[in-house]
């Protein structure tokens, strides 16, 4: 799964936030359109983000949102970008903006479940549990394409802890069926002991 222990370094970022505010309200006021934007721009971030070097991809994806505030991949990809870089607050704004600019995969749902499970605190598991399954409401099977290590099974896993987190423990246990774990046993008397046992379990084999 994408880990969040870079430091931020670059600079433009107040320059990505104005865009991406007037995205997600009125963008055509602040933000006028740009002549002929470069089609590479989304393509040489994603290179970037992919070797690692989050910066450049970040860096790279203001620049496609300069030539064309509704870019929707590119917000996207900028929102990738500050979450592997720990700038949690501003990548959900660019998640919203994609949002806002019609982007219709669950690339941007799962940032945000990934991002509201580790915001806090206090932790807004409501909300998390909402990204999520409108996450997998799209794709059920998803894969992130720039990340062979996150897919629906962290999705899941974040599920699972969530509805533990609010005493929810039969909606985690059917999680765990759902990944493939070992269900547990609702009349038990360690039940709920149990229950957080396997999705620790699961969550040292899945990397959540």
């Amino acid at each position: 799964m994408i880990r969040l222990n870079t430091v931020l370094r670059f600079v433009c970022l107040s320059l990505v936030l104005s865009l991406s505010a007037a995205c997600a309200s009125d963008r055509g006021l602040d933000t006028p359109p740009a002549l002929d934007p470069d089609p590479t721009l989304v393509d040489e971030g994603w290179n970037d983000f992919e070797s690692g070097d989050y910066d450049a991809a970040a860096s790279t994806f203001i620049q496609a949102i300069t030539e064309d505030a509704s870019n929707s991949e590119a917000h996207n990809g900028l929102g990738w970008a500050l979450l592997s870089l720990g700038n949690l607050e501003n990548s959900l704004v660019s998640f919203d903006a994609a949002l806002a600019n019609s982007f219709t995969g669950a690339d941007p749902h799962v940032g945000k479940t990934v991002i509201l499970r580790d915001h806090g605190p206090p932790v807004d598991y409501a909300a998390t549990i909402a990204e999520a399954n409108m996450a997998l409401s799209i794709d059920g099977g998803y894969a992130f394409a720039h990340d062979p290590e996150l897919d629906w099974k962290d999705v899941r896993l974040i599920l699972a802890q969530s509805h533990f987190a609010t005493g929810a423990f039969v909606e985690a246990n059917n999680q765990i069926e759902l990944l493939g774990g070992n269900v547990q046993d609702p009349a038990s008397p360690t039940f709920v002991l149990d229950l957080l046992a396997e999705i620790q379990a699961l969550g040292e084999s899945i990397g959540g």
